[in-house]
């Protein structure tokens, strides 16, 4: 489910976030530099917000964030060795690639929000969540009217002591109207 971005608009973001951001790694930066220049490279990056342990991702950061100033995972591996990154690009360049960029105002960047693929996992968890508490739902209701059903027989067994023939009618009715329910 991801949102397909021009390498144009991957390449003006991050010659936009280079000119406007000092990153905490400076060999961070000719890593992008890099990428800038091979066209081939940057089709096939996406930018991201979870890591991907069994996909190249990389991790910058700025030195307004409080990330590390550069994180490079692949092959379920992890370093903060940039020319491993940018000789794994250079021998794979076909390779996809995620990007995470930490830098201050990231979450109301709306030229940025625009090239984050969108988290599939969170939607999945939220249409999960949804079901569960729809069923959660379910289940409280059918308990209050199992309580209110326990309820009414107890009335019902008084109302018979009593000899109180409206009072159990009504609570008899009120009983038939909930197990019709259930």
């Amino acid at each position: 489910m991801s949102n397909w971005v021009s390498t144009t608009e991957k390449r003006h973001f991050i010659k936009w976030f280079l000119d406007h951001h000092q990153l905490k790694h400076k060999d961070a930066r000719m890593l992008l530099e890099y990428l800038l220049k091979h066209h081939h490279i940057l089709e096939n990056l996406s930018f991201t917000e979870n890591i991907r342990l069994k996909e190249n991702t990389i991790v910058i950061s700025t030195i307004n964030s409080d990330e590390p100033g550069f994180l490079y995972y692949y092959n379920k591996r992890k370093t903060d060795d940039v020319s491993k990154a940018l000789g794994n690009f250079m021998s794979n360049p076909a390779e996809k690639i995620n990007l995470i960029l930490h830098f201050y105002g990231k979450q109301t960047n709306h030229r940025y929000l625009q090239l984050v693929e969108p988290a599939v996992d969170s939607f999945k968890r939220y249409k999960q969540f949804q079901q569960d508490s729809k069923e959660a739902d379910l289940l409280i209701d059918q308990l209050l009217i199992e309580e209110e059903m326990n309820i009414l027989k107890l009335q019902i067994d008084h109302a018979l002591d009593q000899n109180d023939q409206e009072a159990f009618k009504r609570l008899v009715a009120r009983l038939n109207e909930l197990k019709s329910h259930t």
